[in-house]
């Protein structure tokens, strides 16, 4: 749900063709893995290590989380992320069915370009999504009626700096 809020502040302020889609907590390891818009929908984060490089993850073949780039066309014609996942777990592979769904090609990095390292594990901490696979069994009939069409909130507070634009949001829940 926050990344349709962001795409929908973002195209407030600019009219943006592309969008990267991106985990605050994760940072590139190689500077070559290019931010730029491709005419696939692209997958950047081919390799996460974590807990100081004990473990590393690799994205199984369908995930589209962690670090994306998106042009607009697609991002609104697959209708944005669901805003029905709450807490952790599913919204990147909702996405990636809805790519599917909507025949967006698509393309990931090899990991040594792809390489990241995650800040900190904020996922042992946030709550699971326990209704995430109910979620992705019934997306195909929601994906016309729950994305970014369909997004709720209220700016609390927009602060410009000249290298980024911070929003705050009071985030309202959508019916199923």
């Amino acid at each position: 749900m926050l990344f349709n809020v962001g795409v929908k502040e973002a195209l407030k302020d600019r009219d943006y063709d592309c969008f990267a889609l991106h985990d605050v907590d994760l940072i590139a390891e190689n500077q070559r893995n290019l931010y730029h818009c491709p005419d696939k929908a692209r997958h950047l984060s081919a390799l996460i290590h974590r807990f100081k490089r004990t473990t590393s993850w690799r994205p199984y073949y369908s995930n589209f989380g962690g670090a994306s780039i998106v042009r607009r066309d697609h991002f609104e014609k697959i209708n944005g992320f669901s805003n029905l996942f709450w807490g952790w777990g599913g919204e990147d592979d909702d996405i990636s069915l809805r790519l599917s769904k909507y025949q967006i090609p698509r393309e990931r990095v090899n990991e040594t370009l792809g390489a990241y390292t995650m800040l900190m594990n904020h996922h042992t901490r946030a709550p699971g999504n326990k209704d995430a696979m109910s979620l992705l069994r019934s997306g195909p009939t929601r994906y016309g009626r729950d994305g970014l069409n369909t997004t709720k909130y209220n700016v609390t507070e927009k602060i410009r700096d000249k290298l980024y634009t911070r929003v705050r949001v009071k985030l309202f829940r959508s019916d199923p």
